[in-house]
């Protein structure tokens, strides 16, 4: 099957260090904003305002969930989305399959807890992979061409 982002030179396909750090700075705010409206609006009802009520350890556990469906159903976070990116299986450039979307979000965790030197990898790698990426063999690109 021949993948849509064949014809984009390399340039234009990968998406880049700044770019996805953008888009991750726009997940953290769109995450931090409903869990504190949520936060916010549970605490009111049941008359909690500690940052360890129910509803905010809920709500950060259910993050990396969230994330991790919006990889699997779109392909993409919603900071991503609203960038134009796209997270794809490498060698097909097709969607992603389960288990690299939790391997992804897993070795993301694990890059951070080696200072980020994984992301910064990007920077210098001809594909823009991360090491996260590189092990669940995923790229990060800008949309493609529509059909």
């Amino acid at each position: 099957m021949r993948s849509v982002y064949a014809d984009l030179p390399d340039s234009a396909r990968y998406a880049g260090f700044w770019i996805r750090v953008f888009a991750n700075v726009l997940d953290g705010l769109l995450f931090a904003a409903v869990n504190q409206l949520a936060r916010l609006g549970a605490g009111a009802a049941l008359g909690s305002t500690s940052h360890l009520a129910p509803e905010s350890v809920l709500l950060t556990t259910l993050s990396p969930l969230v994330i991790v469906l919006c990889w699997m159903w779109k392909g993409a976070s919603p900071g991503k989305m609203m960038l134009g990116l796209r997270i794809v299986d490498e060698p097909t450039g097709g969607r992603l399959t389960p288990w690299q979307c939790v391997g992804r979000y897993m070795m993301g965790l694990l890059v951070v807890a080696l200072a980020g030197v994984g992301y910064v990898y990007l920077v210098i790698d001809p594909r823009k992979q991360g090491w996260h990426d590189k092990i669940v063999r995923t790229l990060v690109v800008r949309r493609g061409p529509t059909a």
